[in-house]
């Protein structure tokens, strides 16, 4: 009977159903887990993240590794994190004690990174490579990608922009050359790139890479003393369903430094007592005001009468600068992998507006870049972009903005506009209203096979096959130039660049062996043309830039230019490691350029490089606990430079009528040639010869971790123009005899100074110093002393850096008290610089009373990137510095200052310039300058400065919330640009060099909002 009840249907039912609710019952109570976190080596670890997968529910392991964790349901699962180590993902299961063993993430060793013409183990890499954190920065508003590279790589110099659609100079480790370019390769999808990188959207770049010693950029010889930039663009991401992304971001824009804006009416006036200050104040200390004072009795101009008397005030500032330029971006991607493609398509849409009127930029970009595996040893692909920028519109002169008095109106009493309201300046309101088109179409097209050889495992061939077209039209037409009978004319220009690549790779390994091997063949080749039709004094320009016949018959002009360049190299480089432990890479290019003397047309550029992993030696991995990670490296090689122009090393004949012949009266002119530059067949690419020991390092479990480099690099065979006998009819000519040394030192440290729950605080500063000296010039003793002679009219001198401040050395300023006891210098009087007399004489000369007051280039740099992450919410903050230290980083912001009647020009900016209540100031009095000093001459400030550079807040919505809608991620942001900078500069910004100059334009502070999605 009982056997029978429990066989019975309706008992198991309610058996079943019992431990059914027994089981619910369990999960709906938390239970305590407890356990270890451990190394590899079985050592605690303190601050690891354990997290319930899927919810919020976390804690974080003690100081000895322990944690204890409430967990709800048995099939729940533990994530275990931890920076510098691979994550865990483990199943509780009925466990009450869980301890986890996690080993180290060896995927950033194991990364592959670009290194030219191929890629390379990251823990192979023997030179000075650096990558770009570009992610960091990818909210604020850059038009250009170089942008978001400034202060981000110790060694790369990237400067600010003022202007819309322009790119930042550039360069690598100090200054090379004189003569010629000191700017880094730049390579594009491992072609080098010839083009404006302003064309390129920055939403479609995935890696940039900067190689900046011998041994890493020795790959492109006669080219990459100056470093090289890598810059490598999106392709699909390995998902098997397309991926659509969009991100757009708009940005109100302001000038950082408002103390430059003009004075208003009642500031003209003061400027013009401070002008006369012996008329417009009486007294002995000229601190009274003059009660006969009448300042319209020294206007320039009855304009500036007329608005005076008529109570005018003209703002022109406000009227011809936008209150709040804005910046838009709009980007839209599509992209995927299947097992045998990949695609990356993308749209993209910028606009920027600058300060002044009309000084704005738009972009149109189009990506497609496709991959498809033909068979299973032949890849074929394509890697192409259009970019259209238009800079049409003129915008009006920023000096006439600034020179134009507020008295003086902009219209008459009709409201129309006045042609010239003041000196003959033309009106900026008809500046900007000029016809005008001014674009750039840059179509690049990359068609590339990789072939794995079936038959010889490890080798392979690729052949990249690229075509970039640069196409560019202005046209104008001012109605109102040539006084009032219109101007125009139209400019087009196309270049056209290929280039060839053969590259035959070779990896493999064979026990504790690896090789990798390249060997390229290739040729590049530019050819440029371009056209100018121009016209003046219109009887009917109606039809403006496209009717040029309209201009007057005998005004009408068209000039036309062009060139083409080839080059032909070949290059080799072996990387071969032992035990991953011993690392040695070798290098040689033979460059071939048309441009060089026919007596060096190729140049040979060898390097070698080695490193070695301490940190896999058993002294180190077994005694020192606390290094996670140590290589060194240690690199020497030779670089160059192109400097010599495509057509330099030869002749060149000109013509005019100047030098023909007129036979008889009224016979037409004949022309003439004549040799405009003598043949040079020597000249060839500047060298340098550099030295470089590097260390990378991890410790205390990847909580600290960097890279340290030391480098040495000496330029020989200079470019330089030597003075000759004018008797050969040419005063100079080109010659490669100079010598640069650089010197310098940089540092990138990586912190994760704190990892607790949800909360993450990670630090990155970047440090560099550099010094330049020129070693020999011209190599003439003409005093004999034994020392090379300096080229002071040049400011170049021997043993000391390129770029000097060399001049009289102000003292202090002349008061009125040593006016008034008669002890004030012939030529000077009171509120002018006094400045030392060196040799003593009592006379102030250029040639006996000027020295070195110190040195333009900056001392060092540092910068510093602070992130902190809790949960969805992520903030970021970079501040950016360049100081001088004690003697460097000069500049000369009041050299425009120049003569007294600038007063109704430039000086309508506020700065501190002398007066009796201001006798302390930095700038002499402006209304007398010291003639044996020069107009120009003013203080020597150092440039130094401290800049809250990017400052961003994001927030990441949660996954739950993103399933609901669809959503693949969504990001929201805010960021501030350039918000705080400290200084002691005068003018628009330290960082641009623009001092008290009416023609500089202004650093612009930005506020974005912004959002990235993903379905």
């Amino acid at each position: 009977m009982k056997a029978n009840l429990i066989n019975s249907p309706r008992y198991r039912h309610l058996l079943c159903l019992m431990m059914v609710l027994t089981a619910l019952r369990g999960f709906g109570q938390s239970s305590a887990l407890s356990g270890q976190v451990t190394d590899e080596t079985g050592t605690g670890l303190p601050g690891v993240s354990v997290v319930t997968k899927g919810t919020t529910n976390g804690t974080v392991t003690d100081s000895k590794g322990d944690y204890t964790l409430s967990i709800s349901a048995q099939n729940s699962v533990l994530v275990f994190s931890y920076v510098g180590y691979l994550s865990q993902e483990v199943m509780v299961g009925n466990q009450s004690t869980l301890n986890v063993s996690l080993k180290p993430d060896e995927k950033a060793l194991e990364e592959v990174v670009v290194v030219g013409y191929g890629t390379a183990k990251k823990r192979d890499v023997t030179g000075a490579v650096a990558r770009a954190n570009i992610e960091a920065f990818s909210e604020s508003p850059n038009v250009s990608i170089l942008q978001s590279l400034q202060g981000a790589v110790p060694g790369l110099n990237v400067g600010a922009v003022t202007t819309a659609g322009s790119d930042p100079q550039l360069s690598i480790r100090g200054q090379t050359s004189i003569s010629g370019s000191n700017s880094p390769l730049i390579v594009l999808d491992g072609i080098i790139y010839r083009g404006s990188l302003v064309d390129i959207n920055p939403n479609d770049i995935a890696s940039i890479d900067v190689l900046k010693d011998a041994s890493a950029a020795a790959i492109y010889g006669s080219q990459a003393s100056n470093g090289v930039i890598l810059i490598t663009s999106k392709t699909g991401k390995s998902t098997k369903k397309p991926t659509i992304a969009y991100s757009t971001s708009l940005s109100f824009q302001q000038v950082s430094n408002r103390s430059m804006l003009p004075e208003n009416g009642e500031g003209f006036i003061r400027k013009i007592g401070d002008r006369y200050l012996s008329e417009s104040r009486t007294g002995s200390d000229l601190l009274t005001p003059n009660p006969k004072w009448d300042p319209s009795s020294k206007f320039f101009g009855p304009e500036i009468l007329a608005g005076y008397q008529n109570g005018t005030e003209t703002d022109w500032w406000k009227l011809l600068t936008n209150k709040n330029p804005m910046i838009q971006n709009h980007d839209l991607s599509i992209s995927g992998r299947s097992d045998a493609s990949s695609y990356y398509f993308s749209l993209g849409y910028t606009n920027q507006q600058n300060v002044v009127k009309n000084d704005a930029y738009k972009r149109y970009n189009f990506r497609i870049n496709l991959d498809t595996k033909v068979t299973n040893w032949m890849k074929v692909g394509v890697q192409s972009f259009l970019g259209i920028s238009d800079y049409s519109k003129v915008s009006p002169s920023l000096g006439n903005v600034i020179q134009l008095p507020p008295q003086v109106a902009y219209q008459d009493a009709e409201g129309k506009y006045i042609l010239q309201p003041y000196r003959g300046i033309l009106n900026p309101f008809l500046q900007y209203d000029q016809d005008n088109l001014d674009k750039r179409n840059n179509l690049f097209g990359l068609l590339y096979a990789d072939i794995n050889i079936p038959f010889i495992k490890g080798l392979s061939y690729r052949l990249n096959f690229s075509q970039n077209l640069i196409n560019e039209k202005e046209f104008n037409f001012n109605s109102y130039a040539q006084n009032f009978t219109g101007e125009g004319f139209k400019s087009n220009s196309t270049q056209y660049l290929l280039t060839l690549d053969n590259i035959l790779s070779y990896q493999r390994e064979f026990g504790d062996h690896s090789i990798n091997s390249t060997l390229v063949y290739g040729i590049e080749k530019r050819n440029f043309e371009g056209t100018t039709a121009r016209a003046t004094q219109f009887a009917n320009n109606i039809l403006g830039y496209n009717k040029l016949d309209a201009g007057q018959a005998g005004l009408q002009t068209t000039t036309t230019t062009a060139w083409k360049e080839a080059s032909l190299y070949t290059m080799l480089r072996a990387i071969y490691s032992y035990k991953s432990k011993y690392i040695f890479t070798g290098t040689v290019r033979r460059d071939g350029f048309s441009g060089f003397g026919p007596d060096n047309k190729f140049g040979i550029f060898p390097s070698a490089s080695a490193a070695w992993w301490l940190s896999e030696e058993s002294f180190i991995r077994d005694n020192i606990s606390v290094i996670d990670d140590l290589k060194l490296r240690l690199s020497y090689g030779v670089n160059g430079n192109r400097t010599v122009g495509r057509y330099q090393t030869l002749a060149k004949i000109g013509s005019s009528v100047g030098s023909g012949y007129l036979y008889g009266n009224g016979a037409a002119p004949e022309l003439g040639q004549n040799i405009t530059s003598l043949a040079n067949s020597n000249l060839k690419w500047e060298s340098t010869r550099s030295l470089n020991l590097g260390a990378d390092f991890s410790l205390f479990k990847n909580r600290l971790s960097g890279t340290l480099e030391l480098y040495v690099a000496n330029t020989y065979d200079l470019l330089y123009n030597i003075n000759i006998p004018v008797l050969n009819g040419f005063g100079s000519t080109p010659t490669n005899i100079g010598k640069l040394k650089n010197n310098g030192q940089e540092l990138t440290l990586n912190a994760v100074p704190l990892r607790r729950n949800d909360f993450t605080w990670d630090v990155t500063f970047n440090f560099s110093r550099n010094r330049n000296q020129v070693v020999s010039i011209l190599g003439i003793d003409a005093n004999k002393d034994g020392k090379e002679d300096d080229l002071i009219s040049s400011k170049i001198f021997i043993g000391h850096p390129y770029g000097v401040a060399y001049d009289y050395n102000i003292t202090g300023m002349w008061q009125i008290a040593d006016f008034e006891s008669g002890t004030i210098p012939k030529g000077f009087t009171y509120g002018t610089y006094k400045v030392e007399d060196i040799n003593g004489d009592g006379n102030y000369t250029a040639a006996s009373d000027r020295k070195i007051l110190g040195y333009t280039d900056p001392s060092y740099r540092f910068s510093i990137l602070n992130a902190f992450k809790y949960r969805a919410w992520e903030f970021k903050f970079f501040i950016n510095a360049i100081q001088g230290g004690k003697n460097y980083y000069y500049g000369q912001p009041g050299t425009s200052l120049a003569n007294p009647d600038n007063i109704y020009g430039s000086n309508l900016f506020k700065f501190d310039y002398w007066t009796p209540e201001n006798p302390n100031a930095r700038y002499r009095q402006i209304g007398y300058y010291t003639v044996a000093l020069g107009e120009t001459f003013s203080p020597y400030i150092q440039r130094s400065f401290v800049r809250l550079q990017d400052i961003t807040l994001s927030y990441s919505i949660p996954k739950n919330v993103l399933d609901r809608i669809r959503f693949g991620r969504a990001k929201l942001f805010v960021n501030g640009k350039n918000l705080v900078t400290l200084s002691d500069w005068d003018g628009w910004d330290p960082e641009t060099g623009s001092g008290l100059s009416a023609g500089a334009y202004p650093l612009l502070r930005s506020y974005t909002a912004g959002l990235n999605i993903e379905f």
